[in-house]
């Protein structure tokens, strides 16, 4: 396999992250969440944008993964709320069939691991229990930073592969620590519709002298940044009472600069998604445990140098009051 088509995955498989309203929560409430995503691919966008087979010299591949995503937020005051958020999280299993086999690649290959984590405080600058009082326009921002957990033993892969086992192919996450911050901003047109724009900027900082793939060679990684920006219009709908139905219809746009390999920028990594994601969902407000139940189904709809994923998303998110 080509060094840079396997570098590519690092940044290929992008799992859906948690984008919300400008809102926060009330103060003493916590939301946890629960978010399985179920994640496939056998198409991808090349360096022209261009949709064909995920290849790897002269054999195709499909790619497939099951995540599972946790949160949760504390309503510190009516104006911030502190938030960990694990999601993408944990992917359980995945597997990468390559067509047609060959007796030099006995193992079936996975992408498992650990994701990073996001841990912030979301700050309401406009609202109604803003810092300003604002009842058209909700503004909130999130400082935060990104926690590394830990990297695939590359050693026990390596050994798996030559034994003939199952063995990770790349891992999904970058294990760098980060710096940056989520900006929330929502124009509400009546009590059922808003319009949301979110965005995400995250800085990484250098990994130096790791292992970071099957080679087993170490060198210096530079990931850069990461850059996400969605609209989304939402609208909600009160059906009976303490029931609450929603839908939305987030168009997403996601990208990353090269990365860096011991100073030097590897072509065909920096890339970009843009990707439509309806979802619809269901609060059961006087449930003895507040439950919201939401459903969403991603697809592409162009990028560069990505894998085409479709993505099947369900959050469960349960509120207690403190």
């Amino acid at each position: 396999m080509k060094k840079a088509l396997m570098i590519m995955l690092l940044a290929a498989i992008a799992l859906p992250l948690f984008a919300d309203d400008a809102l926060v929560l009330p103060a003493q409430v916590l939301r946890v969440y629960v978010a399985p995503t179920y994640a496939f691919a056998d198409k991808a966008y090349d360096a022209d944008g261009k949709l064909q087979d995920i290849s790897f010299g002269p054999m195709t591949a499909k790619v497939s993964l099951f995540d599972l995503g946790f949160a949760a937020e504390y309503g510190v005051t009516d104006w911030l709320t502190a938030a960990v958020q694990w999601a993408p999280g944990w992917t359980l299993s995945s597997k990468i069939d390559l067509s047609p086999t060959s007796p030099f690649f006995p193992a079936d290959y996975n992408v498992n691991g650990v994701n990073d984590i996001f841990a912030g405080a979301k700050i309401q600058i406009l609202g109604a229990k803003g810092l300003v009082e604002n009842k058209v326009m909700r503004l909130a921002l999130a400082p935060g930073v990104k926690l590394p957990m830990p990297d695939v033993d590359w050693d026990k892969q390596s050994q798996n592969l030559g034994a003939g086992k199952d063995a990770t192919l790349l891992s999904l996450a970058k294990h760098a620590w980060g710096v940056g911050a989520r900006a929330y901003f929502d124009y509400v047109i009546n009590n059922m519709f808003f319009i949301n724009l979110y965005s995400e900027y995250i800085m990484y900082f250098k990994r130096t002298n790791v292992e970071y793939d099957l080679s087993l060679a170490k060198a210096d990684l530079e990931y850069g940044y990461d850059l996400t920006l969605e609209v989304e219009p939402h609208f909600t709908y009160m059906i009976a009472d303490g029931m609450q139905i929603g839908a939305g219809l987030p168009v997403t746009y996601a990208m990353n600069p090269k990365l860096k390999v011991d100073g030097t920028a590897i072509d065909d990594t920096d890339g970009y998604t843009l990707s439509l994601s309806p979802n619809v969902s269901l609060f059961l407000m006087k449930f003895f445990l507040p439950l919201e139940i939401k459903a969403s189904y991603g697809f592409p709809l162009m990028g560069k140098n990505s894998f085409a994923i479709n993505n099947l998303t369900v959050q469960v998110k349960a509120y207690l009051k403190f």
